[in-house]
């Protein structure tokens, strides 16, 4: 008989199964970390351009252009511009005022009818009788409240002491102020308030019975005396811009009206840290007195030299004829500066068409001559050989001056040095040095901030490291235990097997012991249909 017997082993888990449920527990941590360091990784490219923006790149063709743009914009200087002219300045600021007070006497409607009732009207008197309808059309209140002995003020200082006379916006608010409180605030030379009622003349004239309509009257009479008062103060101060009628009609400089950079000086020493100081006193001698050496002037010592020659009354006639002058120099300012941004931007686009094949594919931003360290490098040395080309050519003259002067040789040198030099020139190589330190600090703050990313980027790799480490030990030690249970699955199969070989034994046994004869007795055919079948 053959007794080949084939065994099936079936095992007690899923293996596979057990696998995919490995895999799902072990779930990627690190994802928060993969959005984080791309995050990083866009802001460092951020900081790479903005780095590389703040970084000079200028080289020699770039540094000669720049020289080259500042020896012509020096030369245009010395021949064009020349000394400071403050008689001239001061002429044209004259006219320029006139010409405005008469133009905006002109346009108002009422201003024929007032001509057409003199008896005599010539061309000289043109700006006195503009003058004299803008004083009697426009009333400020508070103008004459001052006018008392033992105020502190005069009909020179007025216009500086009391706010609404200035051409700036808090003075602009005092005037409407003066409206509703019915006082007039003036500051004197020691810069002490003194408050004076006023009439308040064309304003106001809607009033309230009770708490309701008052509140109602209030607001239109705010809304009417702002109108009122911004039409009405323009008048005024058009009037008082070439001083009083009096003194027009003696062709004299009155109380003129106090430009916009002297009111501010004027309402901040009204402040109480300028309280015990000299300041506001100075601003009053400058004001009525002027700029120079004279007694009760502001004496400014060698920068004297630029006010010499007409009236040195710190007003608006005075200041808008020193801006007439700084607009003469500024002119090879502007030159040099649109040589130096040319020449960057040609010299740029020249190297985008020679490494780029169309016009689309040109980064302008390497080509625009603006907000980058190396124009700013340029403009330095440009701005830099344009004042050393104009302070030259002024010691020059200032010696030459001197040499003719003899025993005052320095007093010479120094008021010719002070009227040559181009101060708009100074002042854009200033500005020039403060743009290359600003820029120097933020590519060092922004250069820290890279550090910062790059360091806090390695950190986040090693944790995504940490983690990778973590899963694969947490995967090892499944894997383990499962090799376990699978050891142990074996051990309880070798078991199971043995003990089904020896029952397969047992009944061979019992098969070979049974009497075959006995069994055809009982049951004919049997044992030939199993031999068949075996």
């Amino acid at each position: 008989m053959d007794k080949n017997i084939k065994i099936e082993i079936k095992p007690r888990f899923d293996f596979e199964s057990e696998c995919e449920k490995v895999e799902l527990e072990i779930v990627n941590p690190s994802g928060e970390i993969d959005t984080r360091l791309e995050e990083i990784k866009d802001q460092i490219v951020d900081l790479d351009v903005s780095i590389d923006n703040l970084t000079n790149h200028a080289d020699k063709l770039d540094y000669s252009m720049a020289i080259v743009s500042g020896l012509l914009a020096g030369i245009i200087d010395i021949l064009f511009v020349g000394s400071w002219n403050f008689d001239s300045a001061k002429d044209w600021s004259n006219k320029e005022i006139n010409e405005r007070i008469i133009g905006f006497a002109q346009s108002n409607p009422k201003y024929e009818e007032f001509i057409n009732r003199k008896h005599s009207v010539n061309e000289e008197n043109r700006l006195i009788n503009a003058i004299e309808f803008l004083e009697k059309e426009y009333e400020l209140p508070g103008d004459s409240e001052w006018n008392f002995r033992g105020s502190g003020m005069s009909s020179k200082s007025h216009h500086l002491d009391d706010f609404c006379h200035h051409p700036t916006i808090i003075g602009l608010v005092c005037c409407v102020v003066v409206q509703f409180n019915k006082e007039s605030i003036y500051y004197d030379s020691t810069g002490n308030p003194l408050n004076l009622p006023v009439t308040i003349n064309q304003y106001g004239k809607f009033a309230g019975r009770n708490k309701v309509e008052k509140m109602f009257a209030g607001t239109i009479n705010w809304f009417l005396n702002v109108a009122k008062t911004i039409d009405n103060r323009k008048g005024h101060l058009m009037s008082d811009m070439a001083g009083s009628l009096s003194s027009s009609k003696r062709k004299m400089e009155g109380a003129g009206l106090p430009g916009g950079i002297l009111s501010t000086l004027k309402e901040l020493s009204a402040l109480p840290c300028f309280k015990d100081s000299n300041f506001s006193a100075n601003l009053s001698k400058a004001y009525m007195n002027g700029i120079g050496s004279g007694k009760k002037q502001i004496d400014l010592g060698a920068f004297n030299a630029l006010f010499e020659g007409a009236s040195s009354k710190l007003d608006m006639r005075t200041e808008m004829a020193v801006g007439h002058e700084l607009k003469r120099q500024a002119m090879p300012i502007v030159i040099n500066e649109i040589l130096v941004r040319a020449c960057y931007f040609i010299s740029r686009l020249i190297n985008e068409f020679k490494t780029n094949e169309s016009i689309s594919d040109i980064s302008w931003n390497n080509v625009i001559p603006f907000n980058n360290r190396t124009i700013e490098r340029m403009m330095i040395i440009a701005t830099g050989t344009f004042c050393a080309v104009d302070s030259l050519d002024a010691a020059i003259r200032g010696v030459i001056s001197g040499a003719q002067a003899g025993a005052g040789f320095w007093a010479a040198f120094g008021r010719q040095l002070v009227l040559r030099l181009n101060f708009v020139g100074i002042g854009r190589f200033t500005i020039a040095l403060g743009n290359e330190a600003f820029m120097g600090l933020r590519k060092g703050k922004q250069m820290r901030e890279r550090m910062l990313l790059k360091a806090e980027s390695l950190y986040l790799h090693e944790a995504k490291l940490y983690y990778g480490d973590k899963l694969m030990w947490s995967a090892a030690k499944d894997a383990e235990q499962s090799v376990e249970s699978l050891l142990e699955a074996m051990e309880r199969v070798s078991v199971q097997v043995k003990e089904d070989w020896k029952m397969a034994q047992n009944s061979l046994h019992e098969i070979e012991e049974v009497d075959v004869s006995a069994i055809e007795r009982n049951n004919n055919g049997l044992i030939a249909e199993l031999l068949e079948i075996l």
